[in-house]
């Protein structure tokens, strides 16, 4: 409906539009179209009202009441936290039980990895009876934060004046029972005694306006350091929209008080979700430096408990952008987002006005935002419960993971002699002494090159603030921007922040065009991840010869102690842990650098004559001023200190991680000793024990895991979000799963289009006994980044029986590629090398082509293998190819680690090892795959199927066959040059030891490519 009105057209075409009416002429004209009486009307406001009530009449919605609407979902949430707390609780005491029946050597092995265990034990189920989740609100100073609650709460409860801002933390808990109360909790306050004495907790009564006004006067008080006096405030309110147990936070801006960043820090870690709000009209609404600092504290705190969908962004202010500027300001907002928060989603976005969110609510209506972003909080609490919920679940699969691995282990050397147990003993006690030595070396020398670093940067910094390019933005000073003042001690105060702020203003300028900072932390980066992933490597090796490759449950039990990251990887902490030191707005090497500088009056004679100086102009002084300043600097014996220091913090990231080297170390040295010195003792016991209770582990895992699954695990994608008919048939098909075409459904956003993806769908429902590998396969996809392997976008489920949403069945969600290697390769039209003439142009371009194949191969395998995975499955149908012909490697989900595979065979029989195929040797590595390679390149020369060819030569069984020699022939009409043939007989040895590795293979094919 369009009318015309005093400014001009007004469309109406929902609330929103008519909240937006300018005046009251302009509301008369629409009510008189709308045949609306315009009696006893005395302003906009009713007008406005009893225009939506005649809109909402007209559509017949249902009326919401002022006070906060109920989220929907929200109640029903709550009950299934409670239900599952309740459930983890059991899962508590089962795994308890279990701990009381293991072995001593056992237990004590457990309790050198999880310190304390037995307390752990009683405290963590403990933790799980408190019914507080708490929800943290945060958000620049001005960017309505307390505006957001107030509209949750249905009353204007909390001080959103410009001038006086929320200065210290506020709670707010839900009372069921109409009690309006709050208690007030100090600092604690030097006394004239030097003692430091605390004010008693003073309470509120704040049912009454004069209560609610203290309130807030307590809220926005600060000292005259722009410091809060109060600790914290605790407000009880009948809060309908929440439930009992959820704890919303309200805390002061980032970038206001100074030191609250760390009490927010504080508050994270026990908070379960965020919710950040974003002045949309401040520069574009995302403040990079300030929002990083946050999401940084954010990702920290959590821990390895950091979950990315536990957080929610409320862009407000979206009326005060032109509606031209805002699809333009919506893009950009999501493209700085992801960058600062990989792994974003859409609906984690909210665009509102709050103030017309706040108005609509006063007309007894809703916004369509206020609806959009009320259904996003929905989304988010139960996140943020199952948050919770998934800590817990990690702890307790960590210490079954732990138990089964030291289970096995004990397991197998109490079947071996003696005295080989005792000299594998000792060599493994080598190699961990020289992992834990070499880790020790890697830190000392880490920490050396960052003391030659800083000593370089120190000399840069002095070149560069002497350089010509420098002193012109150092020197220049606009006569605004210079100090003056008669009070010498306050002009020499005001002159050194003026001077500190521009020079590290233009140290970071200059810093960032020259990637110094970045250089250096890439450096450190790169040394460490070489380093330390090399010795994870080692320690998996160590702990798969205690096992003798027999288990999988090293890899599994590494990856539950880790953090889950989601499918892209979010932050990682040894790159982002360097916290920047304050510098008034500016932060930085800058301000590292200026933290060393002082204009000090007491102590320099010509500070004090310069301050002195009434004839000297402002821009003189200024310059003059600089000039002493900078050379403070270089004077400063701490300034080497300063910068070491802005370094030093992050390399705690690097320590941290690097921790973890020694504490596995430690743990399965404990381990080791204990079991050398009292295995003799209690060996027929453990052969007794054995039996009952690696399956009850086994048992317990899956029950534990199974529960994950259904109740808290948060999947990528719903059904929903795919485009898929069902009932069509599958494009594929396995031993375990079918898989099916679909789509990915675009966004919001223009630029999001429908992604075509494939799906594999487990045949059958997820049980006990299969959902821990599901669970392990999952997680090593996700771990899986390179251009020649199938990207993994994550997982999804449907239920078997939907009406009774039973019977789970697992659905990986896989990148779609329409052609194989053996379509492209096998087939009567296919021009392969080996139906051309020998040394023709054809042949040559034959070869070149396939050999640009081969090193796309290489390079999978080779990611893999360095990765300490053998693939096992190598042949053209497990090798697709996609746009602009990239080869991608499938099937890695059957990939194990090599420490991982003993006597299992998986595979296509006639790809397969000798040592694989006849299981004449206990463990198997990556040459496993060579000698599969061997096999696709021979098909990929001559373009026939290696099974169909060898079939033709069999005259007794495929195992007696390979065993005496028999390899697909080399004899056909034209055979590979003679370079060709000897690699691919070289790769199918029937000694793993003598088959050249993926790099020489790499290497033979570049250098072909190369010299053609």
């Amino acid at each position: 409906m369009e009318i015309q009105g005093r400014r001009g057209s007004i469309v109406i075409n929902n609330v929103d539009d008519i909240i937006k009416i300018p005046d009251l002429r302009s509301a008369f004209a629409v009510m008189k179209e709308l045949c609306i009486p315009t009696t006893n009307l005395s302003n906009l406001d009713e007008a406005k009202k009893r225009i939506i009530d005649h809109f909402e009449k007209s559509k017949g919605p249902i009326r919401i009441a002022p006070g906060g609407e109920k989220l929907e979902g929200l109640k029903k949430a709550v009950e299934e936290d409670k239900e599952n707390r309740t459930a983890l609780k059991q899962k508590y005491s089962q795994s308890y039980e279990f701990f009381k029946q293991l072995p001593r050597q056992f237990q004590m092995d457990l309790n050198q990895v999880f310190t304390d265990i037995d307390k752990q034990f009683q405290d963590r189920p403990a933790e799980l009876s408190k019914n507080e989740c708490t929800i943290l609100i945060a958000g620049e100073t001005t960017a309505g934060k307390s505006s957001l609650i107030n509209l949750l709460l249905g009353f204007d409860l909390l001080p959103t004046s410009q001038l006086s801002c929320t200065a210290t933390m506020c709670e707010i808990r839900s009372d069921k029972s109409g009690i309006k109360e709050a208690s007030v909790y100090f600092r604690s306050s030097q006394q004239d005694s030097g003692k430091k004495s605390r004010k008693a907790p003073e309470r509120l009564n704040i049912s009454e306006s004069k209560g609610q006004q203290l309130l807030r006067q307590y809220l926005t008080q600060v000292d005259e350091y722009g410091e809060s006096p109060i600790e914290r405030i605790e407000v009880f309110w009948p809060f309908s929209m929440l439930e009992d147990g959820i704890v919303i936070v309200d805390t002061p801006g980032i970038g206001g008080a100074g030191k609250m960043m760390k009490y927010v820090g504080r508050y994270l870690e026990k908070s379960f979700g965020s919710i950040y709000v974003i002045n949309s009209t401040n520069a574009g609404g995302v403040q990079k430096g300030r929002l990083q600092d946050f999401l940084r504290t954010v990702v920290n705190s959590a821990g390895e408990d950091f979950n990315p969908d536990a957080a929610l962004f409320i862009v407000n202010k979206w009326d005060q952008i032109p509606e031209i500027d805002q699809p333009t300001l919506q893009e950009d907002i999501w493209k700085k987002l992801s960058k600062l928060y990989p792994g974003l989603k859409e609906d984690q976005l909210c665009y509102i006005s709050l103030k017309d969110a706040a108005q609509a609510i006063q007309y007894g209506t809703q916004t369509a935002d206020h609806k959009q972003m009320s259904s996003a909080i929905s989304s988010l609490l139960p996140d943020s419960l199952r948050n919770r919920l998934n800590s817990h679940y990690r702890w307790i699969s960590s210490v079954l993971k732990r138990s089964a691995y030291s289970l096995k282990v004990s397991r197998v050397l109490a079947s071996k002699n003696k005295d080989k147990v005792q000299e594998k003993f000792e060599t493994i006690q080598k190699q961990m002494n020289l992992i834990e030595r070499n880790a020790g070396e890697s830190l000392i020398n880490l920490r050396q090159s960052m003391d030659v670093e800083v000593e370089l940067i120190c000399r840069k910094v002095e070149e560069a603030l002497k350089s010509p390019e420098l002193n012109r933005k150092l020197f220049e000073w606009n006569p605004k921007e210079c100090p003056s003042s008669k009070d010498v001690k306050k002009l020499c105060k005001q002159l050194e922040e003026k001077l500190a702020e521009r020079v590290a203003t233009v140290l970071n300028s200059w810093e960032r065009s020259n990637n110094i900072v970045a250089d250096i932390k890439n450096k450190i980066i790169r040394v460490f991840k070489r380093d330390f992933e090399l010795m994870e490597d080692q320690i998996t090796k160590c702990e798969g010869a205690l096992l003798d490759g027999e288990n999988r449950v090293i890899t599994d039990l590494h990856k539950s102690i880790k953090k889950q990251a989601p499918v892209k990887q979010l932050f990682k902490k040894a790159k982002t842990n360097a916290v920047d030191e304050d510098l008034s707005s500016v932060k930085g090497l800058g301000a590292a650098v200026c933290s060393a500088g002082r204009l000090d009056i007491s102590k320099n004679r010509e500070v004090k004559n310069l301050m002195k100086n009434s004839k000297i102009s402002p821009e003189n002084r200024v310059c003059e001023a600089m000039t002493l300043y900078i050379s403070s600097i270089f004077q400063n014996r701490e300034l080497k200190m300063k910068v070491h220091r802005y370094f030093s913090k992050f390399m705690k990231g690097v320590d941290s991680i690097a921790k973890m080297i020694p504490d596995f170390l430690k743990a399965d040295r404990q381990m080791i000793k204990t079991l050398s010195q009292e295995m003799l003792e209690y060996d027929q016991n453990l052969k007794d024990v054995f039996p009952t209770l690696i399956p009850k582990c086994y048992t317990l895992q899956g029950q534990l895991d199974l529960f994950f699954v259904n109740h808290i695990m948060k999947f990528d994608y719903k059904l929903e979000d795919l485009s898929w008919d069902m009932h069509e048939a599958p494009i594929g098909s396995g031993s375990f799963a079918d898989v099916y075409l679909a789509h990915i459904k675009g966004g919001k956003r223009s630029d999001r289009r429908e992604l075509p993806v494939a799906l594999k769908v487990c045949r059958d429902p997820i049980k006990e006994n299969t959902v821990t590998d599901i669970l392990l396969e999952d997680r090593t996809l996700r771990d899986l980044d390179h251009d020649n392997i199938v990207k993994y976008y994550g997982a999804t489920f449907k239920y078997r029986n939907t009406s009774q949403k039973k019977d789970v069945q697992w659905i990986m969600i896989l990148e779609m590629c329409k052609d194989t290697l053996k379509s492209t390769f096998i087939g009567p039209e296919v021009e392969n090398p080996g139906k051309m003439s020998s040394g023709s142009r054809h042949q040559l371009r034959a070869m070149k082509e396939m050999a640009s194949y081969v090193i796309q191969i290489c390079k999978g395998l080779k990611y893999l293998h360095d990765k300490g995975f053998v693939h096992r499955d190598i042949k053209l149908e497990n090798i697709l190819v996609g746009e602009n012909k990239v080869v991608k490697l499938t099937d890695v989900g059957l990939a194990k680690p090599m420490v991982d595979i003993a006597h299992s065979i998986v595979g296509s029989p006639v790809y397969m090892a000798p040592e694989v195929l006849l299981q004449f040797e206990r463990n198997y590595d990556s040459q496993a795959d060579i000698y599969s390679l061997a096999i696709v390149l021979w098909e990929m020369w001559y373009g026939m199927d290696a099974a169909d060819h060898i079939q033709q030569q069999l005259f007794r069984s495929l195992e007696e066959s390979i065993k005496s020699g028999l390899r697909p022939s080399m004899s056909q009409s034209v055979k590979p040059p003679d370079n060709w043939a000897a690699l691919i007989k070289a790769s199918w040895e029937y000694e793993a030891y003598k088959r050249p590795d993926i790099t020489e293979h790499i290497r033979f094919f570049d250098d072909f490519l190369r010299n053609n």
